[in-house]
């Protein structure tokens, strides 16, 4: 009643995909599930495979007469190497069924040992399955599988309506596996109640693992319906998403429509909820007006209700200062504030209590009214400012939504967001062109003068962008663009969670101003390659000694996660040290520069200035996992700017006036200068 009070009456509860949920897909049959709607799957949203390897004592070869089908052991690690050169791992399932335990455990062990990720049992009480040995095979085959591989990564695929549990022994198969993976098929569980809801059937066979696998902490995969519609798929994504999966399944490739790989793709984060203009707490609540302070029965929180969302009041003091006593709230039932939105309805006006400055909301997003002229400008003036606790503005963002057009108050320049970053608008063709495309939306918001500048230039890490009239597309990662070069890696890069699958489209021109060197401290790896490198002033250092890349991280020098972009993306960017390059170890505290092609120790801060101001160095002093150390003495008699290898002392200091100690050339004769 709830999520209908909400879908009619305030927060938008559309069924939203999420993102960090790795899809896989099911092969049974190779004859039958390839090509399907598309025949390489590099070109698909797919992380892992299931491979059917085996069924009772037969292997797949018996019953698919396709060259891919499993033979045996040799057969399946064959194809664990072709699915990983495309990024794509390999988990293997079988139907256990029949009497033949020996035969049975020892396949399941020789399929363990190729290497796959994970060996799931497909578990059903019908003829074709298990059918009445479930029972008898749980207790005799899956338990003894479990005890004579105690690390192997096992689930259980099974019927997750109840009436099935007894025949199937469902609890028996799960009490000894790490994973359990419903079969939520709602278009052939049709009328059967909630089974034929997508979210619904995600739901409750999430809520029924307490009963079949008490206290044990199963990872959940719901193998999700593929014959369907990208609306339905989506709504079990998002189940999925909520029950803490991060992972779902797609029964099966060969069947899976052109619109769920569409959906698949097309999972982002889902934004925050924007109250619409008639709030849910209308419907429901005890008070139903601005300014009521409400808390569920269940909780001690206490929340503040104005233009549709809730304001978290974090304390007494906070309380206090909005004016209001700690008798003033009323209670609702557990659960009741979640359908109340976090971002009020556009034109609210805000202030948190004890500070001046007043924020109108549009577009999601907060703005600083500047002074009451800017409000009275904007036609604000005889609004209501609603007083919040302390704090309470910091969950509505900065920037507005995605395809939002602004203006500035008194200003003639339009702007696009798209990626969390602003674009200028040069024309109006160029506008109308955008909102033609679905890029932008056709009424613009005016804002207060200076209010862009809260809002960045740079599209947000893992955006994927275009300019308007151009094929070539970029991934955005941090803080710098990245050409994709085909589909193939576009595509091994949203699976990685590395780029969006959403494609942000933007003005011609304005993507020229993006950097092509990733920020400082950024930790970059390029796809397909085990080498990580730290970036540091337009330089790559190659991170090769796990201690000292946590020392980095730990000194706040690196990022903690890795960014991974197109393969040779980073060869543009010179390796480091260049020449005047000032280094210093991670744990030490006496820097280096780069002369001559080599380290040299600097003494103090004194000649660290005189080498900065000649030019021989540049800041700032970059820290490395090092080690670092002076070179040995036929380094040292190189010298830079004077166009020889060797040179005597008397070219090499005037060269070099303000050369490191210990960097002193030996005398040369005339025939060796070259």
């Amino acid at each position: 009643m709830l999520a209908v009070g909400g879908q009619h009456f305030g927060v938008d509860f559309t069924p939203r995909p999420a993102k960090a949920i790795e899809i896989e897909t099911v092969v049974w049959q190779f004859a039958q599930d390839y090509p399907g709607v598309e025949g390489d799957d590099t070109l698909l949203p797919v992380g892992t495979v299931h491979i059917k390897t085996h069924d009772g004592t037969d292997w797949m070869s018996t019953y698919d007469g396709n060259s891919k089908a499993v033979t045996g052991p040799a057969s399946l690690r064959r194809l664990i190497a072709d699915y990983n050169a495309k990024g794509i791992e390999v988990v293997a399932w079988f139907v256990p069924k029949g009497v033949d335990v020996e035969r049975q455990v020892a396949m399941a062990e020789a399929v363990l040992d190729t290497g796959v990720k994970a060996l799931y049992a497909d578990v059903e009480p019908f003829d074709g399955f298990c059918y009445w040995d479930c029972n008898y095979l749980a207790e005799q085959f899956w338990w003894r599988l479990r005890a004579e591989r105690p690390e192997a990564n096992l689930g259980v695929i099974y019927d997750p309506r109840s009436w099935t549990w007894q025949d199937s022994g469902t609890w028996k198969w799960l009490s000894t596996a790490n994973a359990a993976l419903p079969m939520c098929y709602w278009e052939l569980y049709a009328d059967q109640g909630i089974w034929a809801d997508p979210s619904g059937c995600v739901s409750q066979a999430h809520a029924d693992l307490s009963w079949l696998a008490p206290g044990r902490q199963l990872e959940y995969i719901p193998m999700l319906e593929g014959d369907t519609s990208g609306d339905k798929f989506l709504a079990a994504m998002d189940a999925a998403r909520s029950a803490g999966s991060s992972r779902v399944s797609i029964w099966r490739r060969g069947v899976v429509r052109p619109e769920v790989w569409e959906a698949a793709w097309n999972i982002w984060e889902p934004t925050q909820a924007v109250a619409s203009a008639w709030p849910s707490y209308w419907v429901w609540s005890p008070c139903p007006w601005d300014g009521c302070i409400l808390k569920e029965e269940s909780s001690p929180a206490l929340y503040v209700l104005y233009s549709g969302a809730k304001f978290h009041i974090p304390s007494p003091d906070a309380l206090a200062a909005m004016g209001r006593r700690p008798e003033d709230y009323w209670i609702v039932g557990a659960g009741m504030l979640q359908t109340v939105a976090d971002v009020p309805w556009d034109g609210t006006l805000l202030q948190e209590a004890g500070s001046p400055t007043v924020y109108a909301v549009y577009a999601g997003a907060k703005f600083a009214i500047p002074s009451p002229a800017a409000l009275y400008a904007m036609g604000l003036g005889f609004q209501q400012v609603h007083t919040v606790a302390p704090g309470g503005l910091s969950q509505i963002p900065n920037v507005p939504r995605e395809g939002t057009q602004l203006m500035e108050l008194g200003s003639a320049t339009e702007w696009q967001i798209t990626a969390g970053a602003r674009f200028p608008l040069p024309s109006p063709e160029v506008r109308d062109a955008l909102i033609g495309a679905g890029a932008l939306e056709a009424t613009p918001y005016i804002v207060p003068l200076g209010s862009l500048a809260q809002i960045p230039t740079t599209p947000h890490d893992g955006a994927r962008v275009r300019e308007f009239s151009s094929s070539a597309e970029w991934q955005v990662a941090a803080g710098a663009k990245f050409p994709l070069p085909d589909a193939m890696v576009r595509n091994q890069l949203v699976r990685k969670s590395a780029l969006e699958w959403r494609l942000n489209i933007v003005p011609d021109g304005t993507l020229a101003a993006l950097p092509t060197a990733p920020r400082d401290g950024a930790r970059v790896q390029e796809l397909a390659s085990n080498a990580e490198w730290q970036i540091a002033s337009g330089m790559k250092f190659a991170l090769t000694d796990a201690g000292r890349r946590e020392a980095l991280i730990a000194a706040g020098s690196l990022s903690a996660e890795v960014t991974v972009v197109p393969p040779g993306a980073l060869g543009a960017i010179p390796e480091g040290p260049q020449e005047g390059t000032l280094l210093q170890e991670v744990s030490g505290t006496t820097p280096f520069v780069m002369r001559c092609g080599s380290l040299y120790r600097i003494r103090d801060n004194a000649q660290l200035d005189r080498l900065v101001a000649g030019g021989l160095a540049r800041l700032p002093i970059v820290k490395v996992s090092g080690p670092l150390s002076e070179p040995d003495i036929t380094a040292r008699k190189r010298c830079a700017g004077s166009g020889i290898d060797v040179c005597p002392v008397a070219r090499w200091a005037a060269a070099n006036p303000f050369a490191p100690p210990g960097c002193k050339p030996q005398e040369t004769q005339p025939s060796e200068q070259r």
